[in-house]
């Protein structure tokens, strides 16, 4: 298969995906994007489904080598080596961002492909993030605490930008696509960090912004 053609179906699909949803898309409407013969969308992905599903996979395995390149890093303290996994997500999230809302919004529902992604990749997720916060516990730089709920929260700091990109639009005159987001976005992670989890002597501080039509109704 010509891989410039296995992209263009790819990212039409994304595209349309996106925009339509999987029911409001048909094989003819990612064929009709991609510019190619309708037929080769079922050829080489067995149908609408499995151009999903592939759609799926390629997201996760570059999720996962972003997992397993964070960690052989090293970082002089666990809070770096944390702060810098979830700034590599949000990253490659942004880079991808239409492809990561399809991909949270189906994590939501309950499939076979679902769980399969689960056992395969969330997994290893959350043990990378576990394994990080255990070793900042037992070295002192991270409080003592519940390890399934704070992975809980961090898995949702992750993923609520890319989950939620209209809310945060519309409510927070908020754009994830926009290159400073990550930025402030990471100030605030930080912040939260170093009151959350850090002890006492290790808290640093951080800047807050507010949304900017909320300054301007202050000044006016």
């Amino acid at each position: 298969m010509s891989t410039a053609t296995k992209e263009k179906m790819l990212n039409a699909a994304i595209n349309l995906f996106y925009m339509q949803g999987f029911d409001g898309t048909s094989v003819r409407h990612i064929a009709e994007k991609a510019k190619v013969n309708v037929a080769l969308v079922s050829y080489y992905f067995g149908g609408k489904k499995g151009l999903f599903e592939e759609l799926m996979m390629t997201f996760f395995e570059g999720y996962l080598a972003i997992l397993e390149s964070e960690e052989k890093k090293v970082y002089s303290t666990k809070r770096d080596h944390l702060s810098g996994l979830l700034k590599e997500l949000l990253i490659y999230q942004q880079q991808n961002h239409h492809l990561a809302r399809l991909v949270h919004r189906e994590m939501t529902l309950d499939s076979t492909l679902v769980r399969e992604l689960m056992s395969t990749y969330l997994r290893k997720e959350k043990h990378e993030i576990e394994s990080i916060l255990r070793k900042g516990i037992q070295n002192g730089e991270f409080k003592k605490q519940p390890l399934d709920m704070v992975t809980l929260q961090i898995r949702h700091l992750i993923i609520m930008p890319y989950l939620y990109p209209h809310y945060l639009q519309e409510i927070n005159q908020l754009s994830t696509t926009e290159p400073y987001f990550i930025k402030r976005y990471m100030e605030q992670i930080s912040l939260w960090i170093d009151k959350c989890l850090g002890k006492e002597q290790n808290i640093r501080t951080s800047k807050v912004y507010l949304p900017l039509a909320t300054i301007k109704n202050k000044e006016s």
